[in-house]
């Protein structure tokens, strides 16, 4: 277990968090040792680009479950599949996705690039 924080990093981790919180984006990301503020479709080209590479083997709808998982295991920022699937279907919602199925959960749903 490591020491108690001392006054000055308490200080620091508090003006951080102050200075966080303060921003409009509700999506933060480590980099460069530092925590950054990001929109949240900081990832939706990340997803478009896995979409390509699973198309390559398969022409039709792939899962959305396959495809989140692809995702959040290939990212080295540790995202959750709930928020992968939130950004899916706003890439459905903004016309770059088609869907097939109910998307009650990603298990229900295929997906594929309109432009495939």
């Amino acid at each position: 277990m490591g020491s108690p924080l001392s006054a000055e990093e308490r200080t620091a981790f508090v003006l951080d968090w102050q200075a966080l919180s303060k921003t409009k984006e509700v999506l933060r990301i480590w980099e460069d040792n530092e925590i950054h503020s990001v929109p949240e479709s900081y990832f939706d080209e990340y997803i478009i680009e896995s979409a390509k590479k699973l198309h390559k083997s398969n022409k039709g709808f792939i899962k959305s479950a396959r495809l989140i998982g692809e995702v959040i295991g290939h990212l080295d920022e540790p995202i959750g599949d709930g928020f992968a699937e939130y950004r899916v279907r706003s890439l459905i919602y903004n016309g770059i996705f088609a869907i097939k199925g109910i998307p009650k959960s990603m298990r229900f749903y295929s997906i594929k690039l309109k432009e495939i």
